[in-house]
């Protein structure tokens, strides 16, 4: 009897030792996973956007405003969907740029003539899931845009200097998409509604792939991001194209908007 019961203390041991083992890898599993989230992506277009016309003729309805970026010297116009948007932006020569950005609007300029420059149009904007921000484990560093609030910033994560990677940044947390604001929105109002009501029938962007030239070798930040399962990324095509997929391809249909746009669409 005695012997029986050492042998279920040391069973009972086993387990404690197991299931703390286990809290303990749950534990590192979260604090690993960054407090970030995919929140929109950005094309550089041509100016005032004549390429929004392969996203109307794909089904998508474009927000009716113009957004002035003043002091960086853009403008752009959106396209809506509950969690996230897609953004088509161009250097604007009637828009301010701020003394000390002339190589941030230049920046742009390169990345609109991408076909040429051999930069990449794409940006891809993340926000942050916490009620702060959490410091991220690779090197960043900051811009502060006059169109911003006083005290925030845009924090960058690719390399300040690199000329052939995407623009990957977090924006600050009162800029972030709020899904459930916008559903809130969409209900109040029918004039809000109409911008998330598209002809093609998504309202949720579930997924995003990028895919890069065969030569181009990842950033650290974008390895970091495609680990952390809040990006896909592959190399091997022929130029940069962003894969947006909606409402996790239900419909299983697909539409390639090259060579108007380097985008294709999953719904």
């Amino acid at each position: 009897m005695k012997k029986r019961c050492l042998r279920i203390k040391s069973q009972a041991a086993r387990l404690l030792s197991t299931m703390a083992l286990t809290l303990l890898a749950a534990e590192a599993l979260v604090a690993a996973t960054p407090a970030l989230k995919f929140d929109h992506v950005w094309l550089m277009v041509t100016p005032n956007a004549p390429e929004r016309a392969a996203l109307e003729r794909a089904g998508f309805r474009i927000s009716p405003v113009v957004n002035r970026h003043e002091g960086q010297g853009t403008a752009s116009v959106t396209v809506e969907f509950y969690n996230a948007f897609l953004e088509l932006m161009w250097p604007d020569p009637t828009v301010a740029v701020a003394p000390g950005s002339e190589r941030a609007v230049e920046k742009f300029r390169q990345r609109m003539l991408w076909r040429t420059s051999g930069w990449c149009p794409i940006g891809i904007g993340l926000r942050p899931t916490g009620a702060t921000n959490t410091p991220l484990p690779l090197p960043t560093w900051s811009v502060t845009p006059a169109w911003l609030r006083p005290g925030s910033a845009i924090e960058i994560l690719t390399p300040r200097d690199d000329t052939t990677s995407p623009s990957l940044f977090l924006s600050p947390k009162y800029l972030a998409v709020d899904e459930s604001a916008n559903r809130k929105a969409a209900r109040r109002s029918s004039k809000a509604a109409a911008i998330f009501k598209h002809p093609i029938g998504v309202e949720r962007m579930t997924a995003i792939r990028l895919v890069s030239p065969r030569a181009y070798n990842p950033i650290e930040a974008l390895t970091y991001l495609q680990n952390a399962g809040i990006i896909a990324f592959d190399r091997g095509g022929d130029q940069w194209v962003v894969e947006l997929t909606f409402d996790d391809g239900r419909k299983r249909k697909t539409k390639d908007l090259r060579p108007e746009l380097p985008l294709l669409i999953r719904y």
